[in-house]
């Protein structure tokens, strides 16, 4: 008798099988969910930082090229069809002089850079321009002018015993005014950065030319997926007033959000 019911009772019942099957789905279905939503929190993540790395570049880069330009080259062009650019001069070189915007041959100090180089003279600025209290933006896209002259020639002054720290230059033209704090700036290159509006996003490009071009070469593409909202706003120069540049862009993420960064750039206005 007691073998007989020990036969009955292997296995398990319909019931407890169903029970289990229920339980089972039950749990698989929060577990798939919970796969599921940690690998959309993943995802979700990744994207976010690799915007986060878009946006570190593009404002440290744009920091860097703005924190050496001259400050009254940086214009802003009129917006067309959703497009806004600024464009600026960055310089190569920048000190003071010793005599006079009429004096020829002008003697300069040696920018930190140019003394450092083992042979200053390696540092040739010959067919680059000079700036001398330029303050009229247009000057640096229409050389030469009386205020931004053609280098024509850029000759270290030996000193024995020593390190050089003066230079001799010539210009091609004359410069007609000099600056109040004997300044100088040395500039080979115009720099454009565009927004772009492109369907229902924005790409940020940047090219480069050289200061007697009329255009500019095709266009790098710095950053796209941006926000119908990002902007650049420029405040000009003064006389008493540096140049700053407000950028506010919106880098869109996958879901349709967006990271929005506010970064301003001061470029010192030095007469």
């Amino acid at each position: 008798m007691s073998n007989a019911l020990k036969h009955k009772q292997l296995g398990f019942t319909l019931v407890e099988l169903v029970t289990v099957i229920i339980l089972l789905g039950i749990v698989g279905t929060f577990s798939s969910r919970f796969i599921s939503d940690n690998v959309v929190l993943y995802q979700t993540s990744v994207n976010q930082n690799e915007r986060l790395n878009d946006a570190r570049f593009v404002i440290n880069r744009m920091s860097k090229e703005l924190d050496s330009t001259i400050a009254f080259s940086v214009t802003q062009t009129p917006a067309i069809a959703g497009n806004t650019c600024i464009q600026f001069v960055p310089f190569t070189a920048a000190g003071q002089y010793l005599n006079s915007v009429l004096d020829e041959p002008m003697t300069l100090i040696m920018d930190k850079e140019t003394r450092d180089l083992d042979d200053p003279n390696t540092n040739d600025f010959q067919g680059q321009y000079m700036s001398v209290l330029t303050t009229d933006a247009s000057d640096f896209y229409s050389v030469p002018s009386d205020t931004f002259a053609e280098i024509d020639a850029y000759i270290q002054i030996p000193v024995s015993g020593a390190k050089s720290t003066q230079a001799d230059i010539t210009l091609l033209s004359p410069l007609v005014r000099d600056s109040a704090v004997s300044r100088y700036f040395i500039a080979e290159k115009k720099v454009q950065y565009c927004l772009t509006q492109i369907g229902d996003a924005m790409r940020l490009s940047r090219s480069e030319a050289a200061l007697t071009s009329s255009v500019y070469p095709l266009s790098v593409l710095m950053v796209d997926n941006l926000s119908i909202g990002s902007r650049m706003s420029l405040t000009n120069a003064s006389q008493f007033s540096n140049a700053i540049l407000e950028l506010n862009f919106n880098f869109l993420l996958r879901d349709g959000s967006a990271i929005k960064f506010e970064h301003q750039v001061v470029m010192t206005n030095v007469p």
